[in-house]
């Protein structure tokens, strides 16, 4: 092959490639936008047992036998559209715990610091889309806590 059409094979192939590029790049999706925001909770219904029996090894936290009252707001939900990272840290007086359930009820993460005073919190992988729920629950502290929340689309 003579180096001129040598020459025009390199270059229609190098342009067949630069006009490539641009349409793979248009079907990329870009990762949706991090989700973030706070929640409130409330926890009349006052039970240390969970700290005994998730001492004990018995989990999960904040799925104890004592009723909630009607006045409690012990889980908020978070929807996401794919896989990513969720922080959760709270903000609570006293003693509380916490955890992170898919929608099945399943728990993915927990919290019960070492200390009373310790605040709760968790760094969770969701592997996919889908509603979980984020648990506080009190086990001997003030009856209202607050959690701070982000999640990032991987």
């Amino acid at each position: 092959m003579s180096r001129r059409a040598m020459l025009a094979v390199v270059t229609l192939a190098a342009v067949g490639v630069a006009g490539s590029v641009p349409a793979l790049a248009a079907t990329h999706r870009p990762r949706p936008k991090p989700i973030t925001g706070s929640w409130s909770f409330t926890d009349y219904s006052v039970d240390p047992t969970p700290s005994v029996t998730s001492a004990a090894g018995n989990h999960p936290y904040c799925h104890d036998p004592l009723p909630a009252t009607p006045a409690d707001v012990n889980a908020h939900t978070i929807k996401v559209k794919g896989r990513g990272v969720l922080t959760v840290q709270g903000a609570t007086t006293g003693d509380w715990g916490m955890e992170v359930d898919d929608a099945k009820g399943r728990v993915l993460a927990t919290s019960d610091g070492t200390q009373p005073q310790d605040q709760e919190g968790t760094v969770v992988d969701l592997l996919r889309a889908g509603t979980y729920s984020v648990l506080y629950c009190n086990f001997g502290g003030a009856p209202t806590a607050t959690a701070k929340y982000r999640f990032v689309y991987r």
